[in-house]
């Protein structure tokens, strides 16, 4: 099999890894599922125990898989689309938006899906006021003043989540949002993980059927217009598709940091720089990446640890050392 072949099927054969990881941690812990008995529970004839495990454990395992995949996708579109393999899905300050979003809801005292809607609103935000930033400025460098205004954005949304932190009430408010801002699965319910979905699917369909003009647009405006492509319109809609993967991701887990940087970093060196078999591979391995700090999380003891915590004493090693072995290979 030619190496360019075997590149093709890589991100199929990580989603083929991603499936294994899932019936991995569904066969082990306190709640196991045997992959025989899951079949049968899936199709209706599974035993009671079963059936219930399966009921407790599924929402978590599809929250871990979406926000896993929804940030490895915006962070690879987020890198292709401005040519810096240190670019993560907060770029634009969509994760601080976001957070300050439920911090809110939580502070009025909002149920989970009040806490979502608000945390999808506030990333939704976030991006929006970064790129009407960079309209109004007109820079010349049209990619370095959307990056310098998603610091900004970044920035008003920490100071607000501050803010918000300073005022909440200590004994029950207070430990609420910080819980949630330091990310977690546990929460999510099988309907809110479902809803969050969607949007991931659509921001990554948006992706891949971009694909190749992601590609061109790395090259500069000049290129796109050069091959007839809208550079501007583009963008703007490869921005928009990332944003709504990253809000979606944040809604339902919180802040979880280090996916979206590491993961598209790792199936770049199985796949290339091709944005059709980077972003789905980024995916997978992020879904991998979530499936082993959401089992990690519960092995150290009854007291869960946040998956956000764990994201980043796990994600930041792994990226130290894909960044040096990396960094040795190049002439």
């Amino acid at each position: 099999m030619s190496l360019a072949r075997l590149k093709a099927l890589t991100p199929a054969l990580i989603g083929v890894g991603a499936l294994v990881a899932v019936l991995a941690v569904l066969a082990t812990g306190p709640l196991a599922v045997t992959p025989a008995a899951l079949v049968a529970a899936l199709v209706g004839r599974g035993s009671a125990e079963a059936e219930l495990a399966l009921a407790l454990r599924a929402p978590r395992l599809l929250a871990a898989l979406m926000t896993g995949a929804g940030l490895a996708g915006a962070g690879a579109g987020f890198q292709i689309l401005f040519r810096n393999p240190l670019v993560a899905p907060d770029l634009l300050g969509v994760s601080s938006g976001a957070g300050l979003g439920a911090a809110l809801a939580l502070l009025f005292g909002a149920g989970i899906f009040g806490v979502q809607g608000a945390a999808f609103i506030g990333g939704l935000a976030a991006a929006a006021l970064a790129l009407g930033c960079a309209g109004l400025a007109r820079a010349v460098d049209a990619r370095l003043a959307l990056v310098l205004c998603g610091l900004v954005a970044g920035a008003l949304a920490s100071a607000g989540l501050g803010l918000v932190v300073v005022v909440a009430e200590p004994y029950s408010q207070l430990p609420a949002v910080t819980y949630w801002l330091l990310g977690s699965f546990t929460r999510a319910t099988l309907a809110e993980a479902l809803i969050a979905l969607v949007p991931t699917a659509l921001g990554a369909g948006v992706l891949l059927w971009l694909g190749f003009r992601l590609d061109v647009l790395s090259l500069g405006d000049e290129q796109a217009r050069s091959l007839g492509l809208p550079a501007g319109r583009l963008r703007l809609l490869a921005i928009a598709a990332a944003t709504l993967m990253t809000s979606a991701a944040v809604a339902v887990a919180g802040v979880v940091g280090w996916i979206g940087l590491l993961a598209p970093h790792a199936a770049r060196r199985l796949v290339g720089e091709r944005a059709g078999r980077l972003i789905p591979a980024a995916m997978a391995t992020g879904a991998v990446l979530a499936l082993v700090i959401d089992r990690l999380s519960t092995a150290f003891g009854p007291a869960e640890i946040p998956a956000g915590l764990l994201a980043a004493a796990v994600g930041a090693p792994a990226f130290l050392w894909l960044f040096v072995v990396s960094s040795r290979r190049r002439p």
